[in-house]
């Protein structure tokens, strides 16, 4: 079996390390529950209870809200905690709170539960953060973030697939106590971590919540790379979001059948995992932040060309359709895997959580903010307006990274803090 691990080629090779291995293994069933109750939660919502609209959007809004608010206090407790304890507990509390949604009564005390679960689920995202690089060589951890994005990803396609299929052979109420075993299986796994995993804080001087925290945001500002990173990252959530929810409409503009809205949003969740394999394999030993402003580009340019087949600019078939989704679904993963290699570069180990709690909670943010818009844009100008200005928008923010590498004093070009 080692023998069988130590062959795989580069962007597997995070499994040749037994610590990093059960941290992406656990990572499997941990993002599965993310998004396995997706369905059945919406369902339990609009079909069993009969709720309208405000019901379904305040539930999106209670599983993005904790990742904003809580932010600044789950990127302390990060950096003062163990990661292997946070990681079991955020686990455990999701498996809990999941159960619990098959004793809720109402929508009040749904909502209360997915607070809870969103909450757990935001501070599980940062501690792995924070453990990826206490775990894996400086050299490898492109490869570590890419094999964690295709985890995600495949989830985020599997999970939602998954449940619409359970709600056929099971109850609402059993599917989320099956999500509540798949996060229990994951605390189980992790417990195999090792015990006290964590960066060395010799000579750090533990202050109030709030003052560490206002440290990893002085931080930030004194590292240009890595408050740009950060900053573009909310700004690529935001464009994404602008029109990632108007796929059907503008699938139906083209004039496309709704049969092929599936293939498309396939196509896009595969060209995502094969784009962070191919980084994990071939571009190691590269800038992160010039992927990032590569990928930026290429992928700005081609959510344009989307835009401008939705106005009727462009004619292409239906597969050539799908063929622009997975390459779109290829630079997306260039862009948001190095991102996290330029976190975890420029940051110090004992920083890195408010550092990635800062950023999840700007994404997050960002992702609440930019759907209404896009549907406004939509409605007022047209299905193709969101794409349009969303991929013209992304490929400027491209030449502004460009700009901002070039006036960075080289010594601080991504030379990690000893």
């Amino acid at each position: 079996m080692v023998v069988a691990l130590q062959r795989l080629p580069d962007s597997l090779t995070p499994l040749t390390v037994p610590k990093l291995r059960r941290l992406l293994f656990a990572q499997i069933p941990s993002d599965l529950a993310d998004w396995l109750d997706f369905v059945a939660l919406s369902a339990l919502v609009a079909f069993q209870w009969q709720l309208g609209p405000v019901a379904v959007a305040s539930l999106t809004l209670a599983l993005a809200l904790p990742y904003v608010v809580l932010a600044p206090a789950v990127g302390v407790l990060v950096d003062r905690a163990d990661q292997r304890t946070l990681l079991i507990a955020s686990n455990v509390i999701r498996a809990i709170s999941t159960a619990a949604f098959v004793l809720a009564p109402n929508l009040v005390v749904l909502l209360v539960c997915v607070v809870i679960k969103s909450s757990a689920d935001a501070l599980f995202t940062p501690a792995k953060q924070a453990a990826i690089p206490l775990l894996a060589t400086h050299d490898r951890l492109l490869s570590a973030n890419s094999l964690s994005h295709v985890i995600n990803q495949l989830t985020k396609i599997v999970g939602p697939a998954l449940g619409g299929i359970l709600t056929v052979f099971l109850d609402l109420q059993q599917i989320f106590l099956v999500n509540a075993c798949l996060s229990l299986i994951a605390a189980l796994i992790l417990l195999g971590l090792p015990s006290g995993l964590r960066p060395d804080r010799m000579g750090a001087v533990r202050g109030k919540f709030g003052q560490e925290f206002i440290d990893g945001l002085v931080h930030i500002r004194r590292r240009p790379i890595l408050a740009t990173s950060i900053l573009a990252m909310a700004l690529g959530y935001f464009l994404i979001f602008l029109y990632d929810g108007l796929i059907a409409l503008l699938v139906k503009e083209i004039g496309f059948s709704s049969a092929l809205l599936g293939a498309s949003v396939a196509s896009a969740g595969a060209g995502g995992v094969i784009g962070a394999l191919l980084l994990g394999q071939f571009f190691g030993q590269r800038d992160p932040f010039q992927l990032m402003i590569a990928s930026g580009l290429v992928g700005g340019l081609l959510i344009a060309f989307m835009g401008h087949v939705g106005r009727g600019d462009i004619v292409i078939p239906a597969a050539a359709f799908c063929l622009l989704l997975f390459a779109t679904g290829l630079a997306s993963a260039g862009f948001f895997v190095p991102y996290r290699v330029v976190l975890q570069k420029e940051t110090p180990l004992e920083l890195l959580g408010r550092v990635a709690a800062v950023g999840e909670g700007l994404s997050a943010a960002a992702m609440m903010a930019a759907p209404p818009l896009g549907a406004g844009l939509a409605e007022i100008a047209g299905v193709a307006a969101p794409y349009l200005v969303s991929g013209y928008a992304t490929a400027c923010l491209a030449f502004v990274l460009l700009f901002v590498r070039r006036r960075v004093n080289n010594r601080n070009d991504l030379v990690p803090d000893d």
